[in-house]
């Protein structure tokens, strides 16, 4: 199954561009042109990362990210925030943003850090898994062992 990344920028030949390229890589893409769609496109769409824009009008980026990582089934989701912005990137990182890119980023240096941040999450998961059969394992023991 492709691993789904959702794309959240306002300028949609910004998100044309994106999705035509993760597209090409394999990926599948969904697009959100603001922070709302994004808060919901992600909690119906359960997407694999996040790719956020920082400044947007209605609701920017950094309080989607803050509103993302509040919620159980979202907050877990690998976000990278774009910028042009260089003042916002402590910002974006307090926010949640595993990882910022600054615009304009290559693609090449994009699908790098995509491929990164899916290879975490692949690691965390794991780890969670791990614990989950740990937690098992020690609740089916008779008492004292």
């Amino acid at each position: 199954m492709k691993e789904k990344i959702l794309i959240v920028d306002d300028e949609e030949p910004i998100r044309k561009i994106l999705r035509g390229f993760l597209e090409e890589q394999g990926y599948h893409v969904i697009l959100a042109s603001h922070g709302h769609e994004a808060i919901q496109l992600a909690e119906t769409e359960s997407p694999d990362l996040i790719i956020l824009d920082v400044r947007m009008p209605k609701l920017d980026g950094i309080a989607t990210c803050v509103k993302l990582r509040s919620q159980e089934r979202t907050g877990t989701i690998p976000i990278i925030a774009a910028t042009a912005f260089r003042d916002v990137v402590g910002e974006a990182a307090d926010a949640g943003a595993d990882d910022i890119v600054i615009k304009p980023f290559h693609l090449t240096e994009l699908l790098r850090r995509v491929r990164a941040m899916l290879r975490v999450r692949d690691v965390k998961d794991g780890a969670a898994r791990v614990a989950g059969y740990v937690r098992e394992l020690k609740a089916s023991l008779p008492p004292g062992e």
